[in-house]
């Protein structure tokens, strides 16, 4: 596996435990049984690690949200008044979008110093759309090329 697809599916899977360990605290609680992570099987495991993908993959497949993922790519950290010039979008719509890719692991925010970073799984999704579309347009140059009869 390459290995953005490697940090990828390790940064989802850091996601999906953190949210497992919430989870299995809160069950804890006088509400609760106490047993609920040790009642997870490995179809519950793998259909969250499947829907945990595709959530990911379509908050990063969003025109917008891509385009701010690769600007946080190329930043170590950004404020987000600079994330609001380069993306065009107002601070609430921007928070709303932050919020989009922040639950699904790809971006991270401080709200003390009102940063936004890029993560390891937002940057490995954004090099896995720039190497789908490098080989679809080498792809699509072979195939306009003019045929001869």
């Amino acid at each position: 596996m390459p290995q953005g697809l490697i940090d990828l599916s390790s940064a989802l899977a850091l996601r999906l435990r953190d949210i497992a360990r919430l989870l299995d605290r809160l069950d804890r609680l006088e509400s609760g049984t106490g047993r609920w992570l040790e009642t997870q099987h490995n179809g519950a495991l793998a259909e969250a690690a499947t829907e945990m993908t595709l959530r990911a993959l379509r908050a990063a497949a969003d025109p917008t949200n891509y385009a701010i993922l690769t600007f946080l790519s190329a930043h170590t950290s950004a404020p987000v008044a600079e994330l609001e010039q380069a993306s065009g979008l107002g601070r609430l719509a921007l928070a709303e979008r932050l919020n989009d890719l922040v639950q699904v692991g790809l971006a991270a925010r401080n709200i003390d110093t009102d940063q936004v970073q890029g993560t390891a799984a937002g940057g490995a999704l954004v090099d896995l759309i720039q190497s789908i579309g490098e080989a679809t347009a080498k792809k699509l140059a072979e195939v306009l090329q003019p045929t001869t009869r």
